[in-house]
């Protein structure tokens, strides 16, 4: 039911990962927003509970055909992400998840980017969530025809690493601890 809080930081780098892959400027690439996904997929109350992330910016830098040279930033906007359930959504939002008042963004921040082999990605950087940095890595898939970049992945996070989830949320009660962040980007030349 409220699992989608957790996963906003995993996206937010995800979607960073892919959009350093295909783009060598922020203007050239444009997102196909109807072959991409972001979604935060936990457990609540013993069923899978899946959010999507609806709004997101990313600014990167760098050349397509050495990643590793490239940055990026992801903003995340916290009030996009949602269930389908204004019920659930306010819960998300409020103070004892997202807390989109306080925090309307999440931002992740790459460090440095590795290429272990042909069509795979390291994103290492700082995710910023409810007003504190840590540190995480993103495995991206991507590949390029030329006209679309394609970067996928999946993330399993522990959302109390974040500190998504607090006070009574704090334990596996209702909403477990685990939560994954499936992705797929599509963009696309000018």
């Amino acid at each position: 039911m409220t699992r989608r809080h957790f996963t906003a930081a995993g996206i937010l780098t995800a979607a960073a990962g892919l959009s350093l892959l295909t783009a060598p400027g922020a203007s050239a690439w444009e997102l196909d927003r109807e072959a991409s996904h972001i979604e935060l997929i936990g457990t609540a109350d013993g069923r899978e509970a899946v959010t999507r992330v609806e709004a997101f910016d990313v600014e990167l830098e760098g050349d397509p055909d050495d990643p590793a040279s490239g940055s990026l930033v992801l903003v995340l906007h916290s009030a996009s992400i949602t269930s389908g359930s204004a019920m659930v959504d306010d819960m998300l939002h409020g103070r004892n998840w997202f807390d989109v008042e306080s925090h309307p963004r999440i931002v992740y921040r790459s460090t440095a980017i590795h290429e272990p082999a042909p069509g795979e990605l390291h994103v290492e950087g700082e995710l910023e969530v409810l007003g504190e940095s840590y540190p995480l890595e993103v495995p991206v898939g991507w590949g390029s025809d030329g006209e679309r970049v394609r970067a996928e992945g999946r993330l399993s996070l522990d959302r109390t690493d974040f500190d998504v989830g607090r006070g009574a949320w704090r334990t596996e009660g209702t909403v477990k601890h685990e939560v994954h962040v499936d992705f797929a980007l599509e963009l696309v030349a000018p």
